[in-house]
């Protein structure tokens, strides 16, 4: 395992990467939000499948104390998503994740069931027709996010760990950058979102949940040659405070954090990617009121040529 040193020296030696225009389309976070379900590249059509292992390694509080985590708590993700092109510049995308969640130690359990489902529609406003050495192929999107995973705040038992999501009815929008250089490729990222208020009844919480605002930024670069691909990429993301309001009132703490990733793809001739990431969220940024995790995925895309 590389040590945190080493990890940040790579990561920024590799420059910082969001998405391959050739074949990659970054998973979500668990927020729902962050990198879409985008083609980036020329093709008309991609599907893809993800497993995630990730394990909680620190609690960080709302004054910006650590905690390590002592008991193992484990969240295997497993996803499909797609995109398709209509009418040349316009597409639409869609991803859908399944959880399953273990707690090990003084609080052990088990959880699983649907994550939250999100769709995307975007538009290609900067077009790649001809070659410019500086002006990038851009896309812009609009997000909406379908609470079909439960909250933090919906949990049964008050521990969190059937909680598979926001939980919130969400819209979001931003942009994608890409461009690439010979052999290497950068990208740009920016979305901000809003999720709606929730009435919540449980034995922990009576009122109204307000999640309000929230973002993320992500930048990176990555090098090919052949068939083969490495890259690296930072994603900061913001969440404003989730206020409850009614017969059991509190008020919230933003959150925020910051995940590195490194990773390598490999491309086949039957046009499909495979690629096999590492990311980690204790190395980057300030973060604060989050749980921080180090996680291992393995994704499989299927494109299809226009």
């Amino acid at each position: 395992m590389l040590s945190k040193k080493k990890f940040k020296k790579l990561l920024f030696s590799l420059t910082l990467f969001i998405v391959t225009e050739k074949n990659f389309a970054a998973p979500c976070c668990g927020s729902g939000f962050t990198i879409p379900s985008i083609i980036t590249s020329d093709d008309k059509a991609q599907v893809a499948l993800s497993y995630s292992y990730s394990q909680i390694y620190a609690d960080v509080f709302a004054n910006g104390d650590w905690r390590r985590r002592e008991e193992k708590d484990v969240t295997e993700t497993y996803k499909i998503e797609g995109a398709h092109i209509f009418k040349d510049r316009y597409q639409f995308g869609i991803s859908a994740p399944y959880q399953k969640r273990t707690r090990e130690g003084a609080q052990e359990d088990r959880s699983s069931g649907l994550g939250d489902v999100s769709l995307q529609l975007g538009y290609e406003y900067l077009p790649d027709w001809d070659y410019n050495p500086y002006r990038p192929k851009g896309i812009t999107y609009l997000s909406l996010i379908l609470p079909t995973g439960k909250s933090i705040y919906e949990s049964d038992d008050g521990s969190g760990i059937d909680a598979r999501g926001r939980g919130f009815w969400g819209i979001g929008g931003g942009t994608v950058l890409t461009k690439s250089w010979g052999n290497w490729d950068a990208n740009f990222n920016f979305e901000a979102h809003y999720s709606f208020p929730k009435k919540v009844s449980t034995d922990t919480t009576q009122g109204t949940v307000n999640p309000s605002y929230g973002g993320s930024t992500a930048i990176g670069s990555g090098y090919n040659w052949e068939s083969i691909r490495l890259g690296a990429l930072i994603n900061w993301f913001y969440e404003a405070p989730t206020d409850v309001t009614g017969t059991t009132p509190s008020e919230g703490t933003l959150k925020r954090y910051a995940t590195g990733t490194l990773l390598a793809s490999y491309l086949l001739k039957s046009n499909e990617s495979i690629v096999l990431s590492y990311s980690d969220q204790t190395l980057f940024g300030s973060p604060l009121n989050t749980s921080l995790s180090k996680s291992i995925t393995l994704f499989i895309q299927k494109r299809w040529q226009r």
